[in-house]
């Protein structure tokens, strides 16, 4: 693929940094689709659902995604508000929610946040 901007081909890095101005996590999201990736798993964007991805065991058109993903940065503050927010629209949706939270040297863990009526 090339991308083309002002009429002439960017470079990779080219490309990140436009991306990275645009997007200041880009490293951390993209690192995470691709683990997802390595897993089988089919990552759209989540963007309509105020999530980071959409995430299908199989593929869209064969199931509705029952994961959205939000990643994080495991010194990220949240505030209540956003988690709350989060979770309500997953529920609305009928999907569950996978924080994906990076530490340093790259690992990352996945909490899954249901909404649960008692």
């Amino acid at each position: 693929m090339e991308v083309i901007s002002g009429g002439k081909p960017l470079s990779l890095e080219e490309l990140k940094n436009i991306a990275k101005k645009l997007i200041p996590d880009i490293d951390l999201i993209y690192s995470t689709y691709k683990e997802l990736r390595s897993q089988g798993l089919t990552v759209r964007s989540g963007l309509k659902y105020g999530a980071d991805f959409a995430l299908y065991r199989t593929r869209p058109g064969l199931e509705h995604a029952p994961y959205l993903v939000k990643v994080l940065r495991y010194d990220e503050e949240v505030d209540p508000g956003n988690l709350i927010g989060w979770g309500r629209i997953s529920h609305s949706v009928r999907k569950n929610l996978l924080i994906a939270i990076t530490y340093p040297g790259g690992v990352r863990k996945y909490i899954m946040l249901k909404w649960l009526r008692p």
